[in-house]
């Protein structure tokens, strides 16, 4: 059976981890899936403007950087109850399909499958969303680079609406598009659905089996290259940079 490398990074700075995140992208091991926790954070999307999506005043004790791939922010409350995960693998319209929608689908299947196994109502939903009972649990982001993807995304655990609200510039047309009456109605997050609280590695690791069983690998623990430490270490400037940020 081919093996994948895994890598779980653990509590991080998601500058830190943004770098990475690129440089795993465009370095030289191949397919790759990793895990991280980030602190109290916000991550916008590539084509985001932060004083659009964000009440600036109300974010100063938010880390605050930017992503190469696109969607809508991704918000880390003090509670760090949320699985972020990362795929980058060879585009080869199998395990990897060239269609943008197709390629969500079967990463987002991992997420979906981990669901199921929960005995909850999960579904893709079209772009970049994973649902229970279509409320929205699981956002993902994707970017391609020299035939390859990398796809970006946050499983929910258990989530602080309240706070998101707080910080956010949201427009109704954010949540009306969507048919949904109010951003409360229209999100979820695992411990809610499932009534008690599970242990973050135990939904981690059913994740990683799920992962072996879709894309029918063995992921083996490993850790950066050389080069992608290079890399990363060249581009930490540029996630930790105003102008990158607030462009």
């Amino acid at each position: 059976m081919e093996e994948w490398r895994f890598i779980d990074f653990g509590l991080v700075d998601i500058r830190d981890m943004m770098a990475m995140d690129e440089a795993i992208l465009k370095g030289d091991e191949g397919n790759t899936f990793f895990f991280w926790t980030p602190r109290k954070s916000i991550i916008l999307g590539y084509f985001q403007k932060a004083d659009v999506e964000l009440d600036l005043n109300q974010c100063k004790d938010y880390t605050i950087t930017r992503r190469i791939s696109g969607g809508g922010i991704a918000f880390s409350d003090d509670r760090c109850r949320q699985i972020n995960y990362g795929v980058v693998g060879t585009i080869d319209n199998d395990r990897f399909p060239l269609d943008i929608i197709g390629s969500y689908k079967q990463v987002c299947g991992v997420l979906i499958d981990t669901l199921i196994e929960y005995g909850l109502n999960a579904a893709f939903r079209p772009i970049n969303d994973v649902t229970v009972d279509s409320k929205k649990i699981s956002g993902n982001a994707q970017t391609r680079w020299e035939g390859k993807l990398l796809q970006n995304g946050t499983l929910l655990l258990d989530f602080d609406i309240e706070e998101m609200l707080r910080i956010s510039n949201i427009p109704k047309e954010k949540f009306m598009d969507k048919k949904i009456s109010s951003i409360r109605e229209g999100l979820t997050w695992v411990d809610r659905e499932l009534g008690e609280q599970r242990n973050m590695e135990e939904i981690q690791n059913l994740m990683k089996r799920k992962f072996e069983e879709r894309f029918n690998v063995r992921l083996k623990t490993g850790t950066l290259s050389a080069k992608e430490k290079e890399l990363t270490k060249s581009l930490l400037p540029k996630y930790h940079s105003d102008e990158w940020v607030y462009r």
